[in-house]
């Protein structure tokens, strides 16, 4: 069997700019235009949500470090605290040792 081309060209394609063909496109167009705002939409969400896991790891992150920090900072104030009411006492303690030895001494003198 053998075939044949027909000379007519509206007989071997269709027209292109008949309606059905138009509408096929402009169909087809639409189908493209909502599969890439789809795309689009996806990404965009997609991209905010990363944004808000990554600030939020990144917020918490940050507190605990500084709850660690003012932790620490809070031990070391009361440990110079302690450090300075001890040297304190001694000081104290040396000037009523100093003053007792000053009274005794005093005393002592008007005694002989």
């Amino acid at each position: 069997m053998m075939w044949t081309i027909n000379a007519d060209p509206n007989a071997a394609f269709p027209n292109p700019m008949a309606a059905p063909w138009l509408d096929a496109w402009a169909r087809i167009a639409s189908m493209y235009q909502e599969a890439t705002q789809a795309c689009m939409q996806q990404l965009l969400l997609s991209s905010a949500n990363i944004i808000q896991e990554h600030m939020l790891r990144a917020f918490t992150a940050a507190a605990q470090s500084c709850a660690e920090a003012l932790a620490q900072n809070a031990m070391n104030v009361q440990q110079q605290a302690v450090e300075r009411f001890s040297d304190a006492n001694q000081k104290a303690m040396g000037m009523m040792g100093e003053a007792f030895a000053d009274a005794w001494t005093a005393q002592s003198r008007t005694v002989h």
